[in-house]
């Protein structure tokens, strides 16, 4: 079996399903739920959050930035082992049109690691039951999605598949793709995306100026090289391009569950970030393409090589774009930032922008009319929203 999950630390949830949200503390979620955190800003600027405990998925929202939440609704009533880590996030989006999406990894019926889906058509009052993401004849584990909001009605499902593995001493997955829909929360067409895609690293995705998907996820190249490639979706059934990204020649026999991170700017350009322990280079590190993959600028790094730089996110607005990620001291995590507002070309200093005394979760930037924001939860402190301005 070729997948790994570390199992976080979660508490038992007792709220109950609720169909009419009323505002409530925001530390309802966070006291009993996991500490594996998903969010998203709707088009009328309401922000979803998914939280997941050892057996169910729960959804609220938030109208005041995060400081209160409505009263959790749980979108699978029956009970599921569900399975998240710092790679295996559960995922919410919403589309154009305000419907919310939830995709969440879980037990399945015939496989260890299974995706399933649930959207809701009215703005969170009801959400649809649960349904296997890219078919449910099909045994192989599905893991590590990643959801991006297309046109209105529409959402991008990418995700971890093991469906064409046969020889199990062969790394690599493949990843598989579907489009989600308020009629079609499970989607109805499924199609390969790439393959030799290492195991346990998460998918980063972005749309481009068209509108058409692009991918950066850690592959594994001839020498069992863990390198990252770009994976750009194309029209009219072409196949997808693949540009490798990074050259850092790290050579690992296992995987090293850090995946990067890749946002795209008005003007097109690619920003990109990932780790590596490569024999080029060791760190976390910043680039960006302004031919779609083709070139890419040298790497930058960036974070305090003594204190564990780990777990970037990048957020492009405008010009305006930011990096955040962890860094620990031995005692406590700091969530640290920096931002460009000339496209990647220069970056102001890195700054704390929060701590964490115990467990945190991976930091998420989220982009919004009224600014960029940092969603990051932990056990001592819960769950944060953090404004950058």
């Amino acid at each position: 079996m070729g997948w790994l999950f570390l199992i976080g630390a979660f508490g038992l949830l007792s709220c109950a399903q609720s169909t009419q949200p009323v505002d409530s503390d925001a530390s309802r979620v966070h006291v009993h739920g996991g500490l594996q955190v998903a969010a998203a800003f709707g088009p009328d600027g309401k922000l979803w959050r998914a939280t997941p405990d050892k057996q169910h998925i729960y959804v609220d929202y938030s109208t005041d930035q995060g400081k209160t939440f409505s009263a959790p609704v749980v979108i699978n009533p029956e009970s599921q082992r569900i399975k998240v880590s710092g790679e295996n996030h559960p995922g919410i989006t919403v589309d154009r049109a305000g419907n919310v999406y939830v995709i969440y990894p879980a037990e399945g019926e015939k496989q260890p690691a299974m995706l399933y889906s649930s959207v809701s058509a009215d703005a969170g009052l009801h959400f649809t039951s649960p349904a296997p993401v890219g078919g449910k004849e099909e045994e192989a584990n599905r893991y590590q999605a990643k959801l991006i909001p297309g046109e209105a009605g529409r959402v991008y499902a990418f995700w971890h598949d093991e469906r064409d593995r046969s020889d199990w001493r062969l790394p690599g997955n493949a990843i598989y793709s579907t489009v989600l829909a308020a009629k079609s929360p499970s989607g109805e067409m499924v199609s390969k995306v790439a393959d030799t895609l290492c195991e346990c690293c998460r998918i980063a995705a972005a749309l481009d100026n068209k509108q058409r998907p692009v991918l950066l996820a850690r592959f594994i190249y001839p020498g069992s090289i863990r390198d990252h490639g770009l994976i750009l979706l194309q029209e009219d059934g072409k196949p997808p391009l693949l540009r490798r990204a990074t050259v850092d020649q790290w050579k690992i026999e296992a995987c090293p569950e850090h995946g990067p991170a890749l946002a795209v700017g008005a003007d097109n350009r690619f920003h990109l970030a990932w780790f590596t322990q490569g024999g080029v280079r060791q760190g976390v590190f910043y680039a960006y393409s302004i031919d779609q993959g083709e070139h890419v600028s040298d790497p930058l790094p960036f974070g305090n090589a003594e204190r564990l730089p780990s777990h970037p996110d990048i957020m492009a607005q405008g010009q305006h774009v930011v990096l955040a990620w962890t860094e620990y001291d031995g005692v406590k995590t700091q969530l640290q930032v920096m931002e460009s507002g000339d496209s990647g070309q220069s970056w102001s200093a890195a700054r704390a922008v929060a701590e964490a005394r115990n467990e945190a979760d991976y930091p998420f930037l989220l982009s919004h009319q009224q600014g960029i924001f940092v969603s990051w939860n932990s056990k001592t402190e819960g769950y944060r929203l953090i404004p950058l301005h």
